[in-house]
């Protein structure tokens, strides 16, 4: 598996390409794909709208656009993620061109981590040899006082992969991804207690205050953090080969549990390593958030949009090569 960067160009993006994206309550849902829309054939788009997508105009006026021209829409619940990947699958499938070595667009933007962070697990099985897989990422616009940021909360902890020692001895070290929701972080520490503790965040530093927000605002993380290290949201390559790095350098202490949270390409990075390395005493465990406490944000797009292409080349090896 080779993982790189991807620069955002709209000249990538060619009429016999996949694209697949999802839309929902953020603007910046469809951002993307009204930018790329002339240059895929129609019937070669896929959309995944939440079932209560009839709220939201925007929403209904896209689907309505897509259906007309003959794209495909799934309308698929937020927790059922299981007939996502069975659909996005299938239609895949179908879209594929079989003579000549395909590329297929994801934007995750506006998807929920059960739904994504499968995504290159499952389609490993599905490519063929030569097919390239580009996950999208728009950065979004979120409120200006990070401190009154909106708590998604937490509902329960799940194992996404990952296989744990079952040393009962053993120590655990947990890599806990940050963003701005910091009563979720303090609640994710108070339920798994880690004896030794990693933060990770992920910025753009080309937005002014960026930087300083994250640090200010988790400063109660960072301050009980034996390490933390610090990633540019736009180089995916990296985050994800430090994540490996410094996993692999903690297992001989103990069990590794990561903890994906923050934004979407730390989660992602985060949520492959133990699919990388498959190391025992490796573990992600994924957060579900509380849709009790959880509060609807519009986010808009700030217009950057960051990728990464994964190619596999041997169907045998699950080894990232950077």
């Amino acid at each position: 598996m080779i993982i790189g960067n991807e620069k955002f160009d709209i000249h990538a993006f060619n009429n016999d390409d996949v694209f697949i994206f999802s839309i929902g309550y953020e603007h910046r849902s469809c951002f993307l794909y009204n930018k790329i829309k002339s240059c895929i054939s129609p019937e070669k788009i896929i959309v995944i709208a939440f079932d209560d997508y009839e709220k939201y105009p925007f929403v209904v006026d896209t689907i309505n656009e897509i259906t007309a021209k003959d794209g495909t829409v799934i309308i698929n619940s937020y927790s059922d993620y299981e007939n996502f990947h069975r659909k996005v699958i299938e239609e895949i499938v179908k879209k594929r061109t079989n003579d000549y070595s395909n590329k297929i667009h994801i934007d995750y933007s506006s998807m929920p981590r059960s739904w994504y962070c499968k995504l290159p697990i499952l389609l490993k099985e599905t490519l063929c040899k030569d097919d390239v897989l580009s996950f999208w990422y728009t950065e979004g616009e979120y409120p200006s006082s990070y401190e009154k940021y909106p708590s998604a909360g937490i509902d329960s902890f799940s194992l996404f992969s990952g296989t744990p020692s079952l040393r009962v001895d053993n120590k655990r070290i947990h890599i806990l991804g940050l963003g701005y929701d910091i009563i979720r972080s303090q609640a994710i520490l108070s339920i798994t207690d880690p004896s030794f503790l990693v933060s990770c965040y992920a910025y753009n530093p080309s937005r002014t205050g960026f930087l300083d927000s994250i640090k200010s605002v988790n400063n109660p993380i960072f301050s009980r953090s034996a390490i933390s290290i610090g990633f540019h949201i736009d180089d995916f390559k990296f985050m994800i080969s430090k994540l490996c790095e410094t996993a692999n350098e903690l297992l001989p202490s103990g069990d590794v549990i990561l903890i994906p949270d923050g934004p979407k390409p730390l989660i992602f990075a985060m949520s492959l390593v133990t699919v990388l390395m498959e190391n025992s005493g490796l573990t992600c465990l994924h957060i579900s958030r509380n849709s009790k406490y959880f509060e609807i944000v519009d986010v808009e797009s700030t217009g950057n949009v960051y990728g990464f292409s994964i190619h596999f080349t041997n169907y045998d090896d699950t080894q990232l090569v950077l």
